[in-house]
């Protein structure tokens, strides 16, 4: 049987290896992991700034990266379950992906606002713009869903018998 829901599919794998390799980003920013050395993004010197600009203490940097990276990893973790279900045939994986993406606009409007509060306006514009992607990843999947719920029924629905008599 031929999978009903390739876009749903590749949507869900495409953020959950998104959030998985961002909250690894995090954790291992700067480390060399054996086979390669992780560069990432420079997360720890931005950090180090913004909480210098919030008279923080740069202690706090590398804690608060692993709670953003562990909040990440638990996003990519419900992508991976809809994945799961969906691969299976199991019921409710749009939603549960639903609810993924809604989760995913919700991190990124908190990383939103803390942009605005340092006062990082490429960062903002960056979030804002996957805010933007996610949004239409939810349209996809919106209409993934009509058209195979137009196809159900079209398959179910009776050739026309109208006679011209």
């Amino acid at each position: 049987m031929a999978l009903r829901r390739p876009i749903t599919l590749v949507i869900v794998a495409y953020w959950f290896f998104f959030w998985m390799l961002n909250a690894l980003d995090k954790v291992l920013a700067r480390h060399d992991i054996g086979f390669l050395r992780w560069w990432g993004n420079d997360r720890i010197e931005k950090f180090t700034m913004y909480f210098d600009r919030l008279m923080l203490d740069v202690s706090g940097v590398y804690p608060t990266l692993l709670f953003a990276g562990l909040v990440e990893l638990g996003v990519a973790g419900v992508f991976l379950h809809a994945g799961i279900r969906l691969a299976g045939g199991g019921p409710g994986a749009a939603r549960l992906a639903d609810r993924a993406i809604a989760l995913s606009i919700a991190i990124f409007l908190g990383f939103a606002v803390f942009d605005v509060v340092v006062g990082d306006r490429a960062e903002l514009l960056e979030h804002s713009t996957y805010v933007g992607v996610l949004l239409i990843s939810y349209l996809a999947i919106a209409a993934e869903v009509f058209f195979n719920h137009l196809q159900e029924m079209t398959r179910q629905t009776p050739p026309d018998t109208v006679s011209g008599g």
